[in-house]
């Protein structure tokens, strides 16, 4: 098993995630028991393995390194967020809340502001440097629903909460500090990121109804598109043109995480006035999570072959 996952990009993500939405669709009630199995496989566990892994890889990033993975990574995700804030103002004066091919503004701006972070972590373990993994963090700032949130409230002027954004920044810079104190710790918990992998998968997964996400058929698919053709060429671009680098990272951040699907219910909770488009953004981002997790793995294998970047030896 572990080396089938291992020969399919990602697929020390993916086929966790995969199999954890099968039962999440077929048996959802089947690990809801309470205590240490829910907390392991529901999405009760997920904040504490995102956190711990933005900890953890965190401390593999050398201070004297910052400079390289600021101007990579630090800038490629600044470039995110940019075009995250002006397509998500631009969306909502033109085509308003409601939005266009029934896709809601809620629905949108959630889709393009995604990142799945284990899936860019998968994808730098497989093709990428420890400088990239270390990065995760970074990454992990962009997964929470904060940020999309955030972007949704000032796109629509609405009031914003800074306080999960810095839940997020903490276990990083505490990571750094620890990882760069004492370099045998960094080594210590460094191992620990590509273990909890697989589980972090399966957490992102158990929030994923397989059945939901098929019903949302065309405005899925739809949305799949648009979150592809509006971030990836421009993100590749800066990659490969401005920064030289080998393109690796746009693939990795190019896919809606699982956990994206929580925030038209959060917005929902707090704004009313979306509660009635709610569920439907909720089938039609699931199933762009189901299908970028599956074709961004693919469009990896694909050019990297193409490109001759060989995968690492690393364990």
């Amino acid at each position: 098993m572990l080396k089938f996952m291992k020969k399919i990009p990602g697929g020390l993500l993916l086929i966790p995630m995969l199999i954890s939405a099968l039962f999440a669709t077929f048996a959802p009630n089947l690990f809801k028991v309470a205590g240490i199995t829910e907390a392991l496989f529901t999405t009760k566990g997920i904040n504490y393995i995102v956190g711990l892994i933005c900890f953890l890889s965190s401390t593999a990033l050398d201070l004297k390194k910052l400079k390289k993975v600021i101007r990579k990574q630090g800038s490629i995700l600044l470039l995110k967020v940019i075009l995250c804030f002006g397509f998500g103002i631009l969306f909502i004066k033109i085509f308003g809340l409601g939005g266009v091919f029934g896709i809601s503004a809620l629905t949108f701006i959630t889709a393009i502001c995604s990142l799945n972070p284990s899936l860019y972590l998968a994808l730098s373990h497989d093709y990428g440097s420890e400088d990239d993994e270390a990065a995760f963090g970074l990454t992990g700032i962009l997964c929470v629903p904060a940020f999309p949130i955030l972007v949704y409230s000032i796109a629509k002027a609405s009031k914003i909460d800074w306080t999960p954004v810095i839940s997020v920044l903490i276990p990083i810079i505490l990571g750094i500090i620890i990882g760069n104190l004492d370099k045998d710790m960094a080594g210590f918990f460094g191992p620990a990121v590509t273990i909890l992998t697989p589980f972090m998968g399966w957490a992102f997964g158990a929030g994923i109804n397989i059945i939901n996400a098929v019903k949302a058929g065309f405005q899925g698919i739809i949305l799949t598109l648009i979150f592809y053709l509006l971030m990836f060429p421009i993100i590749f671009f800066f990659e490969r043109k401005i920064l030289k680098e080998n393109g690796i990272t746009t693939f990795g951040i190019s896919s809606i995480a699982g956990l994206s699907v929580s925030v038209p219910a959060i917005i929902a909770n707090s704004d009313p006035s979306v509660a009635a488009m709610s569920q439907t953004a909720i089938a039609q981002i699931a199933l762009g999570v189901v299908l970028t997790s599956i074709i961004t793995p693919i469009l990896t294998g694909i050019y990297t072959k193409k490109m001759g970047i060989e995968k690492n030896k690393r364990a």
